[in-house]
């Protein structure tokens, strides 16, 4: 899964803005892209190995080869590219959504996706304090899992 947000242009059509995928890219890696500008917002998932892998993965590696988390720093950073373009959110259908430092299958409603990114891009558990049951009350078990206010 990945969504798109798109303006109305002056010709008719529409034109892609922003996209998104796996949470927390834009914080992680584009930390600076306030006006979101970088070409990952407009470009289809199916670019994102040719245009920013490398990017990504010696983003990674930098992190890794400064905490010391990973024997190889380079082999990890282009491992996690990999795992993260296409900048999409997986999910096979029927099974139990989880998103967690140890894999991707959607996402459900109280897993800690920055703690998940942060870890993964870190090597190492980096946890953030958070459990599911200290917002349990602001989550409906049923769609479209909106809390009366």
């Amino acid at each position: 899964m990945w969504a798109a947000t798109k303006l109305a242009t002056d010709a008719g059509g529409w034109r892609q803005i922003n996209r998104a995928g796996h949470p927390m890219m834009w914080p992680i890696f584009w930390p600076n892209d306030t006006d979101f500008t970088d070409p990952a917002n407009t470009r289809h998932p199916s670019q994102d190995a040719g245009a920013a892998a490398r990017y990504l993965g010696d983003q990674v590696t930098a992190v890794v080869a400064a905490t010391g988390t990973a024997g190889d720093a380079a082999g990890y950073g282009q491992a996690v590219a990999r795992e993260l373009f296409p900048d999409v959110l997986p999910y096979v259908v029927g099974t139990p959504a989880v998103y967690s430092f140890t894999g991707f299958n959607g996402r459900a409603q109280a897993d800690n996706a920055p703690e998940a990114m942060l870890s993964l891009v870190a090597g190492m558990a980096v946890p953030s304090g958070l459990r599911p049951s200290g917002t349990a009350g602001q989550r409906a078990s049923d769609f479209p899992y909106v809390v009366p206010a």
